[in-house]
């Protein structure tokens, strides 16, 4: 027998909104800023998935919203990361009348919350009867998937009981009159949509930062790995291996035996029992990042990323080639893997030819090459802009991940590589297929469960 769903309708603190919530959850009142609330009842030791709902006047256009909601996000929040931003139809399917004010946007993010873990945020952004309406949904990373569609059911709920007095909504195409950089238009963008689309490859850059390590040579990480267990003697510590040196000055090495933290570092090294492993390709150079899984926690060891690699920012001062070590909590991983591959928003765009003839991607692997016969617009940005290739590899006691391809080509985000069979030969060919930065990080996350708990994966 189905079980029922049952709904409450909650109005706003101030009148202006109401919207449904589907039981478990409950909505309360907090304070004027906030129109509307609501949550999941507590669960000890977990963070607990809440929407809030504001809404302030406005006569901007849906663009310049989507820029203020962004900029918001990345200054108001503790360690804000803007994922992704795409479109968004507040009432699908309406007729061209009823929909106009339903255009809208959807921000994802990360951001630190007060309660210290990475957790997951997305924020969908409406301007109707005059109100910019911003729906903020948040839940802990590894439980989004589980909540996306409750909470995007309950974003379209809401409704308006008052329209905004003495206010016009400019058209949803209208670009902004803002001379500002972050008032700035993805020109190839808007071209292939049709509309305008803002440029937010600002933030893309601006979130690959991986967060503070312990910086350390592979032959050090190696070394810690063969200590575990082990007493060095004087004459062992005294032979003036620089690799012991570099152990002892980090405080990894007291008194020949590993120190607290040392030894906990070389158990994940050695005992762990999930891995992911991610490798990237710039130019000539190969880089890679390391992830060793033990319960709970994973052990980082990182080379430079996409920021560093492609964008010049800074790494270790004196040493490109150190790893920047890491211990983090399992539930930041993904996070952290998505912003070693630099995926940040870029509004996703098809390029024309999908298939490709065999051996042009390996030509473009190796350097310059002619454009593809037959590109687009969007074919052309990305086979002229650097490439940054990358490729997921994960496994675990029971399951393993083939590996998956991807070129980062900045402004336009993420493309999957891989082989597409041609509809009328029947034979594969490689292509290049357009992919949300948000699909990455829910996909980097499904890896790592299907691994951890011995699954297949859900995002092919």
């Amino acid at each position: 027998m189905t079980q029922a769903h049952t709904t409450d309708r909650y109005e706003g603190y101030q009148g202006i909104l109401a919207f449904e919530l589907p039981a478990p959850w409950t909505g309360q009142q907090l304070r004027p800023e906030v129109e509307l609330f609501g949550s999941m009842p507590a669960v000890q030791g977990e963070f607990t998935p809440n929407v809030v709902v504001t809404v302030n006047p406005y006569s901007g256009t849906v663009q310049d919203f989507g820029r203020l909601a962004v900029s918001g996000i990345v200054a108001d929040l503790t360690e804000g990361r803007i994922v992704d931003v795409s479109e968004w139809d507040f009432r699908p399917g309406a007729s061209t009348e009823e929909a106009l004010g339903h255009s809208g946007r959807i921000i994802e993010y990360t951001h630190r919350a007060p309660v210290g873990h990475t957790v997951s945020g997305v924020d969908y952004l409406v301007i109707h009867q005059g109100w910019a309406i911003q729906i903020s949904t948040t839940t802990a990373l590894q439980t989004r998937h589980l909540f996306a569609e409750e909470f995007e059911a309950i974003a379209r709920s809401v409704s308006v009981l008052q329209p905004a007095a003495d206010t016009e909504e400019k058209p949803a195409g209208e670009e902004s009159s803002s001379g500002s950089p972050e008032a700035s238009v993805d020109e190839v963008a808007s071209r292939a949509r049709g509309e305008v689309l803002e440029d937010y490859s600002f933030y893309q850059a601006a979130g690959s930062w991986i967060g503070e390590g312990t910086w350390l040579t592979g032959a050090a990480i190696a070394r810690m790995g063969e200590l575990e267990d082990s007493v060095l003697g004087r004459l062992g510590l005294g032979a003036k291996d620089p690799v012991l040196a570099e152990l002892q000055e980090l405080g990894v090495l007291e008194g020949g035996r590993l120190s607290e933290i040392g030894d906990v570092m070389a158990a994940m090294l050695n005992g762990a029992t999930t891995r992911m492993r991610l490798t990237g390709r710039f130019l000539d150079g190969e880089t890679m990042l390391q992830a060793f899984v033990v319960g709970d926690l994973a052990l980082v060891a990182a080379e430079q990323g996409y920021g560093p690699r492609v964008l010049n920012q800074s790494w270790h001062p004196d040493d490109e080639t150190m790893f920047n070590v890491q211990l983090i909590p399992l539930s930041e991983l993904s996070s952290c893997a998505s912003r070693w591959v630099g995926a940040g928003p870029a509004w996703n765009v098809h390029v024309e030819p999908l298939l490709l003839q065999n051996g042009q991607l390996d030509e473009r692997f190796a350097g310059e090459t002619p454009l593809p016969s037959g590109a687009n617009e969007a074919m052309e940005q990305v086979w002229n802009h650097p490439w940054f290739i990358w490729e997921i590899q994960a496994e675990g006691d029971t399951t393993s991940i083939d590996p998956i391809t991807y070129v980062n080509v900045g402004p336009r985000g993420n493309y999957r590589i891989g082989l597409i069979e041609h509809p009328e030969t029947g034979r594969d060919h490689p292509g290049l297929w357009a992919t949300d930065s948000s699909y990455i990080l829910w996909q980097l996350e499904d890896v790592l469960q299907a691994v951890v708990f011995g699954r297949d994966v859900q995002l092919g």
